[in-house]
């Protein structure tokens, strides 16, 4: 049976969706441990117009390796765990809660600048509950339920605690995820999906 090259299997195409983005920030987080190169001023600046570039590069910067390392698993888990729904739903997930967040950060976040993929990850954590609870499928409340046990400590990041640590990514993060699952579960109830 002839097999078309440009088609790919859901599991290919899942794993590309999340190595690549992990490769971009792997890339650019050892461009940025180089000696006299500090890409983190690309990050969110609240407020400034040179800080509006940092919603778009932000996510994929970080402040150190630990930073990196710590990021990467939640990222991977729960972007794993969207793709179950498709591929196009990560990319929808992981873009608008980029950009929302990020701007929601730009405009409402302290005076510092702002890096990270938690941002997003938050945002990825926010969609999962939220459209679980709304869509109550089988499939989205298993995912949700998941989700709420390996993750429930998420909750505590939303609020201060430490100063280097953006609370305003994860808060805006969550926000932007949260109003998206609801979103996208009501549409999908309504279109049987």
């Amino acid at each position: 049976m002839p097999v078309n090259p440009s088609s790919s299997s859901p599991i290919t195409s899942t794993r590309f969706a999340i190595f690549s983005v992990v490769f971009i920030c792997l890339i650019l987080q050892v461009i940025n441990s180089l000696p006299g190169i500090t890409l983190n001023g690309l990050g969110i600046y609240p407020r400034s117009v040179q800080g509006l570039m940092g919603i778009l590069c932000a996510p994929f910067l970080h402040g150190s390796w630990w930073h990196f390392a710590s990021n990467m698993l939640p990222f991977a888990v729960l972007s794993w765990l969207i793709c179950q729904y498709s591929v196009k739903r990560f990319y929808t997930v992981f873009i608008f809660t980029a950009l929302v967040g990020g701007l929601l950060v730009w405009a409402f976040g302290r005076s510092s600048l702002h890096v990270g993929l938690s941002g997003v990850i938050y945002g990825l954590w926010g969609f999962i509950l939220c459209y679980g609870v709304v869509r109550r499928s089988f499939k989205s409340i298993i995912i949700a339920v998941v989700v709420a046990v390996l993750y429930s400590g998420f909750i505590w990041g939303v609020l201060p605690q430490r100063f280097h640590v953006s609370f305003e990514s994860h808060l805006f993060g969550a926000l932007s995820g949260f109003f998206l699952g609801y979103k996208l579960a009501k549409s999908d109830r309504l279109k049987g999906k």
